[in-house]
């Protein structure tokens, strides 16, 4: 079992938004698990839910074999050889809002924004997001695409 904070008010208010391994990207976007003192570090509450909605966007649609999970992921890979154009734009909003309706701990969606270039980098798009938990808490969040 992952060490956790029995005492925070995450760990101890917010159960149902479950536990998860933290998650970061690196300087290149490349996302990998977070080392302290040895282990994993472990995220609850709403760290959690941010992180657990950046784990379904960047998971291909049913790309995992589980049939608990049969229809997890996102579609958006599908967008990877795409031009850009305004209806790429669109897709990635809807195939995210896809995403974010289907989770059990998020309650509504309030809205989501995806730039194109930028920082003026010419071959990526930026998707921010913001959400209510169930438990009416706004977490808003980002990934880069």
């Amino acid at each position: 079992m992952l060490p956790a904070d029995t005492e925070s008010e995450s760990y101890r208010f917010y159960k149902s938004l479950n536990e998860d391994i933290l998650l970061k990207p690196n300087e290149f976007n490349e996302w990998d698990m977070q080392f302290e003192n040895g282990d994993v570090v472990n995220v609850t509450g709403y760290e959690s839910l941010q992180n657990a909605i950046c784990i379904a966007i960047m998971t291909r649609f049913k790309e995992l074999k589980n049939p608990l999970y049969a229809d997890f992921g996102c579609r958006i890979h599908e967008l990877i050889k795409a031009n850009k154009s305004r209806m790429v734009e669109y897709k990635i909003e809807l195939f995210i809002t896809e995403v974010l309706t289907n989770m059990r701990r998020v309650k509504k969606i309030n809205w989501i924004k995806v730039t194109d270039n930028p920082n003026n980098e010419f071959f990526k798009y930026l998707v921010e997001f913001s959400v209510t938990s169930i438990y009416d808490k706004i977490v808003e969040g980002e990934v880069n695409l």
